[in-house]
């Protein structure tokens, strides 16, 4: 009898293995993140029929609120679900596409921040490999070459069928485009050319959804950050006031938008020595913020070195805005004059409180909810929604009342989809068990069945839903 049973869950195992080596084992998940994706364009556009589609059969946020920052700080923020004030840690940070290399996924990212093997300096570079494998790049980010829509719509067809290719191990795609952030700055917020790229977006959320729906297919889609118009403020030439020669010379390094500035100071007197010209522009004009104040608010905390001074943090108040250039309009630009630029005329701030900060979500799948409408959330909310519908966690994390992100899911779809891959079935564990389990008990003898001792820890218990802790030497 017992040579029968041992015999029967070998068999079992093989079987089990047999399958997992030739189908996927893992959710299928497409991430499209959109750059200046602003909380209320969808509602402004949701008389397009694919806009209106994405928000009736899937789940979405009425906000997002966005860390400090741009692009790449709201994507490692939600990729590592760490806020910017953490992004310096050295001790540990794994973000999405790695920590599924890591279970046996596989990421494919086409044009994603933080993710360019051809930037060997880069601050995050040590992020990249898991247990499994790398990420695959299928196409490096670039400042400096935007990536247009159309140039995802090539790439896309062979994105979406290596999520569908049984012999493949691809189970996660992230695509980052530069729209609609590019066309809002040069057209503005109310113009033709805003109203063709939403079209545009309008007619790519069509096609993936055409695919998505019929693969199962978990799809989201989410903007970095938000934007502002400029309208008739009032230029603050910061170049007047410090420049550039002097800001190489003192900073080890800076960075503005038309809202916003901050500097690296590379020494204590170079810091009193960059307020002290910073503090010659009128108050009525600027806001200063210095990250080593206690009252700082916990949003504006950057991260800093125990052996450099803290940043300073410039935010252009109400009517006014930052000009680094001789803004002139794109009609009277040569089109070999490299010192002249078009005016700018729509922006995002590093400021994370400005309304127009939020940014938009929305998840369309097997896994989430038809139709709901979802209380705000953060940024690094989304990092928690992404592990769950990769099934990297059983259950979201309790944060008390503010932690609303899982109402979007099917969590009774979600949990017997992952059941197979954190264990989740009570009964066949109970089944395999042939003596009581002892709990905190590690068994060493490899001849022995490992017993797992799993535990339910939620607020309100559900069934459905476990949390499991597994270490394997």
């Amino acid at each position: 009898m017992a040579f029968a049973k041992c015999l029967f869950y070998i068999l079992l195992l093989y079987g089990i293995v047999s399958f997992a080596s030739t189908t996927k084992r893992r959710p299928l998940v497409f991430v499209l993140c959109l750059k200046g994706f602003r909380w209320d364009l969808p509602y402004s556009y949701s008389h397009l029929p694919h806009f209106r589609r994405l928000a009736a059969i899937g789940s979405r946020a009425l906000w997002v609120d966005s860390e400090f920052g741009g692009s790449q700080t709201n994507i490692l923020s939600f990729m590592s679900g760490l806020h910017v004030e953490h992004h310096g840690r050295r001790d540990f940070i794994e973000t999405i596409p790695v920590i599924n290399e890591h279970v046996g996924g596989h990421t494919r990212l086409f044009h994603w921040p933080w993710f360019d093997r051809q930037r060997n300096n880069s601050l995050f570079e040590h992020l990249r490999t898991g247990r499994k494998g790398q990420p695959e790049i299928i196409e490096s980010y670039s400042n400096h070459g935007r990536m247009s829509l159309q140039r995802l719509i090539r790439h896309l067809t062979s994105m979406l069928n290596s999520l569908t290719d049984d012999n493949d191990r691809t189970n996660l795609v992230m695509s980052f485009i530069d729209e609609p952030f590019i066309t809002l700055m040069r057209h503005g917020m109310h113009s033709d050319g805003i109203r063709r790229t939403m079209l545009n977006i309008d007619r790519l959320i069509g096609r993936l959804l055409s695919i998505t729906t019929k693969k199962n297919i978990n799809l989201v889609i989410l903007g970095d950050h938000g934007v502002e118009q400029l309208d008739c403020r009032q230029a603050i030439d910061l170049y007047s006031i410090i420049n550039q020669v002097q800001l190489n010379f003192y900073t080890d390094q800076y960075s503005g938008t038309s809202f916003s500035f901050v500097v690296y100071p590379k020494s204590d007197f170079a810091r009193q020595l960059l307020l002290t010209q910073f503090k010659k522009i009128p108050d009525e004009q600027i806001q200063i913020h210095l990250n080593d104040i206690d009252q700082l608010p916990p949003k504006l905390r950057l991260p800093t070195a125990t052996d450099k001074p803290s940043p300073i943090i410039i935010f252009a108040k109400e009517k006014f805005y930052f000009s680094y250039v001789v803004e002139k309009n794109s009609g009277h630009c040569e089109r070999n004059d490299k010192n002249c630029e078009q005016s700018v005329l729509v922006d995002h701030s590093n400021d994370p409180h400005r309304l127009s900060m939020r940014t938009a979500l929305f998840g369309v799948g097997p896994f989430f909810k038809k139709g709901h409408i979802n209380e705000p959330v953060l940024m690094t909310d989304v990092y928690a929604l992404l592990r769950q519908i990769l099934c990297f966690s059983p259950f979201p994390s309790s944060r008390g009342n503010s932690f609303h992100i899982h109402n979007m899911l099917d969590l009774t779809s979600l949990s017997n989809t992952c059941a197979h891959l954190y264990l989740s079935s009570l009964n066949m564990i109970k089944s395999v068990s042939s003596q009581s389990i002892i709990q905190n008990t590690t068994i060493n003898n490899e001849l022995t069945l490992v017993y797992i001792n799993i535990t339910e820890k939620y607020q309100n218990p559900s069934p459905n839903i476990i949390k499991m802790h597994i270490i394997i030497d």
